[in-house]
């Protein structure tokens, strides 16, 4: 290059055009974005569609099936009911307080092994040394 043509402008226009280049494709980008954007479709989104004319579905057969007139006239008569009824208390084995009485008798028979005072019976020998590892048998050399 010609020194007397070498100065720093000279050397800096290539890179304004390349710049300015690269930002006329992100404009023009920008506006195709712009004008073509359409809301996102979640997976959420494309999987309600189903359900919500499945729930549609199912309500007018409902509607269809019991009608809401039918449901306002038996209300009296229901409610009459529940208002001369008397509660009773429910028995659920599953809802019993450890400790109570409803609990002892629950629980399976104590073994004849075990002490009157707690203490728990002797451990069987067999027993005893199960926790312990397997003490592998010493492998015979080949002839």
């Amino acid at each position: 290059m010609d020194p007397a043509r070498d100065n720093p402008l000279i050397r800096f226009i290539p890179c304004l055009r390349g710049t300015g280049t690269f930002m006329m494709f992100a404009l023009l980008l920008a506006v195709i974005w712009f004008f073509n954007r359409k809301a996102p479709a979640t997976i959420e989104d494309v999987v309600a569609v189903p359900r919500y004319a499945t729930k549609a579905e199912i309500t007018r057969a409902q509607a269809a099936g019991l009608p809401q007139e039918m449901i306002d006239a038996a209300m009296p008569a229901v409610a009459e009911q529940l208002a001369a009824a008397k509660p009773v208390a429910v028995e659920k084995p599953e809802q019993v307080v450890p400790g109570s009485p409803a609990a002892a008798k629950l629980a399976p028979p104590k073994p004849a092994t075990a002490a009157a005072d707690g203490t728990p019976a002797p451990m069987d020998p067999a027993v005893k040394d199960a926790d312990k590892p397997q003490v592998p048998a010493q492998e015979q050399p080949q002839p």
